[in-house]
């Protein structure tokens, strides 16, 4: 019996060398048919279970690695990375508070692993406990000031606080590594715009757009911050890139319309409402902003009919109420 045993250990230990190579190769899957033939073998391994799992998340079938890690731990509870590779998995199939706890476990055995405290923050990231997950990057941070995923994570963080101060000084501390990372300067240039700094904003977008020319949202950015600075032209072409990109984006028609608005070109900003409209009828921001074109127009019964479909959205509107009065008002008058 022993000599048997003896020989399914051997077999496995083959079977499971076979599936490191063909891991080193890339090759997850057939990697995994190596690993199934290993446990078979020798199901009391905990290794071969927990590469088993290494296998299978590598090819994102998270609940057969969820299983393998499982099973490694019931085997050897202390097997080293096995509490944070199943955090991960866990992560990855969005049971956060499992990963949560199992992220606490490998902390426990390598507190000083910024990876863990990373990912156990990130977790709690996810569940919009965003304080304690600062407490986590920071932690990462401190082991690993270097840290580009934690800086970048700590500045999302501190953006859902309404933090964009230290958002942007954490944003800027990952930009510092990774200049040419355009989502990142996106993050950057929101920021900027958030706290009034359009020109800085301006440059992040047009950032973005060097890096990645169809990002029609950093094509949206850079029109908002022409706008605030006054240059509606150039907006305007920044809108219209937008809806090369992204014709259904009701923001870009809006936008473009006030723009026009500015320039006194009333029915090409009349044109730019209507489009909008096409894609939100019931917005009353439309509506009221066509109102206020038609009346530069002197198109008055328009603009009251305009007033009245905003009325119709939003009965309590007393912009409306009181530019509708005004207009029949001048109406009546005119008739009169």
């Amino acid at each position: 019996m022993s000599q048997t045993i003896q020989l399914d250990v051997a077999g496995a230990e083959n079977a499971f060398q076979q599936g490191l190579e063909l891991t080193q190769q890339g090759n997850y899957a057939d990697a995994i048919a190596y690993f199934d033939q290993a446990i078979q073998l020798n199901p009391t391994d905990a290794v071969l279970h927990s590469h088993l799992g290494w296998a299978a998340f590598s090819l994102e079938q998270y609940d057969t690695a969820i299983q393998g890690y499982q099973a490694a731990l019931v085997l050897q509870p202390d097997l080293e990375t096995a509490h944070h590779s199943l955090g991960l998995a866990l992560y990855a199939t969005q049971q956060y508070e499992a990963a949560i706890g199992y992220f606490r476990t490998a902390l426990e055995r390598q507190p000083d692993s910024e990876d863990i405290w990373f990912c156990q923050g990130y977790c709690l990231y996810a569940t919009h406990r965003y304080e304690g997950a600062i407490q986590h990057f920071n932690t990462a941070l401190k082991l690993q000031p270097s840290y580009y995923e934690a800086l970048v994570s700590r500045g999302d963080a501190l953006k859902e606080l309404g933090d964009w101060e230290a958002a942007l000084a954490s944003y800027s501390k990952a930009l510092e590594q990774r200049e040419d990372d355009g989502d990142l300067w996106f993050r950057w240039a929101n920021g900027r715009k958030q706290v009034g700094h359009f020109q800085a904003a301006l440059n992040g977008y047009q950032k973005v757009i060097s890096f990645q020319p169809t990002h029609w949202e950093a094509w949206y950015g850079q029109g908002g911050s022409q706008m605030k600075l006054g240059d509606f032209e150039a907006a305007i072409a920044s809108y219209d890139h937008v809806l090369v990109l992204n014709s259904d984006s009701y923001e870009a028609w809006f936008n473009r319309g006030v723009a026009l608005k500015n320039l006194n070109r009333l029915e090409d900003s009349i044109a730019s409402y209507d489009k909008a409209l096409e894609l939100r009828p019931d917005d009353h921001r439309a509506w009221n902003n066509r109102g206020g074109v038609m009346v530069s127009l002197g198109k008055l019964r328009d603009a009251i009919a305009c007033f009245d479909k905003v009325l119709e959205i939003n009965p309590n509107d007393t912009k409306a109420q009181q530019n509708r009065a005004i207009l029949v008002k001048r109406l009546e008058s005119s008739q009169g």
